[in-house]
């Protein structure tokens, strides 16, 4: 059942203006002026390009500078310390990096130059496993892959919880790496290798939940630091490519500080892969020789108490001298690395003037 509701149509105003036969009458007026705020806008220079070609000319060789400190400059560290750690035969325990200088001309002598590169395509296949598998369980559960400070207690449960499943399914492959670059070229047998999933995955969540919270705690302490300094600019882009540095030295000091605490766990751990695979490693104490791994570690507790037993506390450090070096040689490109960026925008164009002061 329907009903018709009388329409009334309203009049035209006279006074006011009105669009009639396709123009405004003659009285009507456009305003040229709204009576708004413009004495606070600013005038965007014409210049001015959030995509400056400096920028992403610095961010590309940033990220170069980081692939090439964490992949080659730092391997031949990681393969001195891990063979350092792994030997409880060893008399020297190479607490600095000084003593290894002599071990590494003795290897670089008798095996060549790279004996100190071994198990390098290794961990570039580990390192893209490991991305790969992340981003598959980000797409095929609600776990996110990354979080930020303002992620809810959820979210970073959940988060934890893909770092670990990432850690225990890829031990195996984490041991096989280990053994690649720890093992001597002279004479070694090819493991395979699949146990202490759990172990391996507890202790890489314990090192990246603490690499995350001193990384945390060194940005405060920067942006603190950027606050109390009112003389910078965020549209300068020399300040931009330098922060962006920061950042970068940032991570891999709060990584240095993370690996300084967990390295105890990380021999016990190494000793524990290595155990019955009957891997040769080189004899550092020397650098002419080499010896096998032989071990009979009944758990990490007992691989503690025979480590402080046998070789005192300092046992647990062997090799702590390669870590030293390691992050050294990162210390000095990323500050190679500042340099050479700050002539390179120095060059190729002044910084950019806020946008208050192209407005004047």
């Amino acid at each position: 059942m329907s009903s018709k509701v009388p329409v009334e149509l309203l009049p035209i105003r006279e006074e006011g203006p009105s669009y009639i036969g396709g123009k405004f009458s003659d009285d009507f007026t456009i305003p040229t002026e709204f009576n708004l705020p413009v004495s606070s806008i600013e005038k965007i220079p014409d210049n001015f390009d959030s995509a400056d070609p400096t920028q992403k000319f610095a961010g590309i060789g940033l990220e170069i500078s980081s692939t090439i400190i964490g992949s080659i400059i730092s391997h031949p560290c990681i393969v001195i310390r891990r063979q350092c750690q792994v030997n409880r035969k060893a008399t020297k325990y190479h607490l600095s990096p000084f003593t290894l200088i002599p071990v590494l001309m003795r290897l670089h002598s008798r095996q060549g130059c790279i004996c100190l590169w071994k198990g390098c395509s290794g961990i570039f296949i580990l390192r893209g496993c490991s991305t790969v598998l992340e981003t598959f369980l980000a797409e095929a559960t609600p776990f996110p892959k990354e979080v930020s400070s303002n992620s809810s207690l959820k979210q970073l449960s959940q988060h934890l919880l893909l770092k670990f499943i990432a850690f225990g399914v890829l031990t195996p492959f984490n041991c096989a790496s280990l053994v690649e670059t720890v093992q001597s070229d002279i004479a070694s047998e090819k493991p395979g290798v699949f146990r202490l999933s759990k172990r391996r995955a507890l202790f890489g969540v314990s090192t990246y939940i603490l690499s995350s919270l001193i990384q945390s705690v060194l940005h405060w302490f920067h942006e603190m630091k950027l606050r109390n300094n009112p003389g910078k600019s965020p549209y300068d882009s020399q300040s931009s490519a330098l922060t962006y540095i920061d950042n970068l030295s940032i991570l891999h000091l709060s990584s240095f500080i993370a690996s300084v605490v967990l390295y105890p766990a990380e021999t016990i751990l190494h000793r524990l892969y290595l155990q019955g695979t009957r891997t040769i490693i080189d004899n550092l104490d020397f650098g002419t020789s080499v010896l096998p791994v032989i071990s009979t570690y009944e758990g990490v507790v007992d691989c503690f108490h025979t480590i402080v037993a046998e070789e005192g506390a300092s046992g647990l450090y062997k090799g702590f001298g390669g870590l030293i070096l390691e992050y050294a040689a990162q210390a000095l490109i990323l500050k190679v690395a500042q340099i050479v960026f700050h002539e390179i925008e120095s060059i190729v164009g002044p910084a950019k003037k806020p946008l208050s002061e192209h407005s004047t």
